[in-house]
């Protein structure tokens, strides 16, 4: 097997007369018809090619079936218990279409005959079968510190080994786990808006694919709030100068604000020239379905009037005026007293001191022979 030969001509059998003038010349006229008329298939290869290798259950292949052999309309095809459909064909070459793929292995045998001689190129199919994830959310409308189950679960795969992870927005990402994931969450006002998908991933060889369930957003109702960063209880204002009333409320739904002063509306949020009759109390209060939230704010108006400005200029006048004299009048006092003082220790002082002889008295003591007498 491997290569053929050309069969004798009919009427060439010689008979024994002929045989016995012409044997070496018949001999060697058979050498000659006895040469090799097929070619050797040792270089001739057989392969098939698919556009994938893994198929989703019930997919669709297509199978390039080629080889090298030179013969014209070599004998080719395609073995497999898969349902198929030639597409096209031409030299060394046959193109088939694999249906419904169900099966989750299944080897395709493509084969060529060249010259007599067999060979087989095998490709394995996979049809793995990757459900869609599913995401579920008890009460996807809800009131805060109401708990909520959230589930993220799956169909089982082919082939096994399933992963799913819960993902949420602003979390960090979870760690992947088989079988469903679930979650018992207490509503809170910052959840409101919060967006939950349930991630599957299906590893293939060295291919992993990913599936995500649709995006649900979770909704939750809450009172009206305000504090006093949204609504300061106490507001300064400057006359003459465009102010807002700084007041707003958050909540779900989303509450209505109305401020009011004297029973009087006003809005907040809108600038306005400021006058003195904006000082006093405003009493603002939001409103929603849920309820009701009413915060005061006193507002503070600075201004300066002209016409008390010169009596009170003339009065900071008249006051440092006085306290200057009366500063002025301390002085003089105090040293007055200390000059009296001084002048009182230095009288105190000669008074205490004899007194001391003077030069007249004492030539009349000489000449009255006798010294004036000391006091005690």
């Amino acid at each position: 097997m491997g290569s053929g030969f050309c069969s004798h001509p009919r009427g060439f059998w010689l008979t024994g007369a002929a045989m016995s003038r012409r044997g070496h010349l018949a001999w060697f006229l058979a050498g000659l018809l006895l040469v090799p008329c097929g070619q050797s298939t040792d270089s001739f290869e057989v392969r098939v090619e698919g556009n994938s290798s893994e198929v989703g259950y019930g997919g669709t292949v297509l199978l390039n079936c080629s080889s090298s052999c030179p013969e014209a309309g070599a004998p080719r095809g395609l073995e497999t218990s898969l349902s198929k459909e030639r597409v096209s064909q031409g030299p060394g070459w046959v193109s088939v279409r694999l249906r419904n793929i169900t099966e989750p292995l299944s080897d395709v045998l493509c084969y060529f005959y060249c010259f007599g001689e067999r060979k087989v190129a095998a490709f394995r199919v996979l049809a793995y079968e990757f459900p869609q994830p599913q995401l579920t959310i008890s009460s996807p409308n809800t009131s805060s510190n109401e708990t909520v189950a959230i589930k993220c679960s799956s169909a089982p795969s082919w082939p096994p080994g399933l992963k799913l992870q819960l993902h949420r927005s602003h979390w960090h990402p979870q760690a992947w786990e088989e079988g469903p994931i679930s979650l018992a969450l207490v509503a809170r006002e910052e959840d409101d808006g919060a967006e939950f998908s349930c991630q599957a991933q299906l590893s293939l060889g060295n291919r992993t694919l990913t599936k995500s369930s649709p995006t649900a957003t979770l909704r939750v109702t809450y009172q009206p709030r305000m504090d006093d960063g949204s609504c300061p209880p106490s507001q300064n204002w400057t006359e003459g100068q465009d102010e807002t009333l700084r007041c707003w409320a958050w909540g779900n739904p989303r509450p209505h604000l109305e401020c009011v002063k004297d029973r009087e509306p006003f809005p907040a949020g809108v600038p306005r020239p400021v006058t003195r009759a904006h000082a006093g109390t405003y009493l603002c209060r939001a409103t929603n379905p849920l309820g009701t939230t009413v915060r005061s704010v006193t507002v503070w108006v600075q201004y300066h009037d002209p016409d008390l400005l010169l009596p009170v200029l003339v009065g900071v006048v008249v006051v440092a005026a006085l306290v200057a004299g009366g500063v002025g009048y301390c002085i003089y006092y105090r040293k007055k007293k200390i000059r009296e003082y001084r002048l009182r220790q230095r009288q105190r002082r000669l008074q205490m001191e004899p007194p001391r002889p003077t030069r007249c008295s004492e030539e009349t003591a000489a000449l009255n022979g006798s010294a004036p007498e000391a006091q005690v």
